[in-house]
């Protein structure tokens, strides 16, 4: 496998349920925008009654020049129109800032598609020899757990030899085979996926999740590390909010914001969860070392805390990856 990276090109259009969300979210956006401008007209008419009223309260005698104390009727239709303009502010605020409408927000994430989508890929003679530097997983950074690094790295590992990026160099181990391989039937692992997951209330906020992106990347990739931000009910389904725990290379922003459905996601299990062993042999998907990427991989080996494993590409190269971080790809 000659580089492996995590893509850094931002959002991407998810699969044509997605598409057709992200079309239904630009049509509510519009309504919405067409309501607000109604609610500005309203507000700007409030504001010039209110203005006049003052100006007619504020009347001063011509003959004792002192002023003329407002009647009962002028001070209750002031006060009846300050309630009607707080009304019309509130009402702005819940559809620029609250959820269902939530404009400001859905513009945003509505632009970043659209910047995406238009971004050109820069393909070169190797396209898998890219050079961004790989990001280093942090252990459980959102999920706020102290489960162990997704990377078992021994002491004895050695530098890839055929790498073409500098800094960011996978690391590997020469194996000895066991004397007794592992072979034990996989345990918990069905209820991890797409709706089964759901199901099984594996997709709670908070959780780490694998997302899978509507297109592949073009060195093999597809599924990301994320955490899950928030869950929205749409109908009989839920929504997703996944975010990538990674911050932006360049600006140091914080991590892109995805909106899925179950079918994409896979869970990553808790710290506490029991671990399934998979027997060798077994075709998995698993974050590659140093990165919060998940490639296809076959297993070689287990241990206590991880799977000695085989990646696509990587030839006859074996490399440790800690056991929450290997996940079953059975019709996934």
């Amino acid at each position: 496998m000659a580089a492996r990276n995590r893509p850094r090109a931002g959002v991407t259009k998810d699969d044509s349920a997605d598409a057709h969300e992200e079309r239904n979210m630009w049509n509510q956006i519009v309504a919405d925008v067409k309501k607000l401008k109604q609610i500005n007209a309203k507000a700007a008419e409030i504001s010039t009654q209110i203005v006049d009223l003052e100006a007619a309260m504020a009347r001063v005698d011509p003959e004792t020049g002192k002023a003329i104390r407002p009647t009962m009727q002028q001070i209750d239709d002031l006060a009846q129109l300050y309630r009607e303009g707080l009304r019309v502010a509130e009402e702005e605020q819940k559809i620029l800032n609250e959820e269902p409408n939530d404009v400001i927000k859905n513009v945003g994430i509505l632009q970043a598609l659209r910047q995406a989508s238009e971004i050109e890929p820069r393909n070169s003679q190797n396209p898998k020899s890219r050079n961004p530097k790989r990001q280093k997983l942090d252990t459980d950074g959102a999920a706020d757990s102290p489960g162990p690094s997704p990377i078992s790295v021994s002491t004895t590992n050695k530098l890839k030899t055929h790498s073409v990026r500098s800094g960011s160099v996978p690391l590997v181990k020469d194996f000895k085979e066991p004397k007794e391989p592992v072979v034990k039937i996989e345990e918990g692992s069905e209820g991890s996926k797409g709706p089964a997951g759901e199901k099984a209330g594996k997709f709670v906020v908070g959780a780490e999740v694998a997302y899978k992106q509507a297109k592949m990347k073009e060195d093999g990739s597809q599924w990301i590390l994320c955490n899950i931000k928030s869950i929205t009910d749409v109908g009989n389904k839920k929504r997703y909010e996944v975010q990538d725990p990674e911050p932006d290379s360049e600006s140091g922003a914080p991590g892109q914001i995805y909106k899925t459905s179950a079918a994409a996601l896979l869970a990553i299990p808790s710290p506490e969860t029991p671990l399934p062993d998979y027997h060798i042999g077994k075709h998995v998907l698993a974050c590659y070392p140093e990165t919060t990427t998940f490639y296809r991989a076959e297993v070689t080996g287990m241990r206590k805390d991880v799977c000695r494993l085989r990646f696509e590409d990587d030839q006859n190269q074996e490399m440790e990856v800690g056991r929450r971080y290997v996940l079953d790809f059975s019709n996934k």
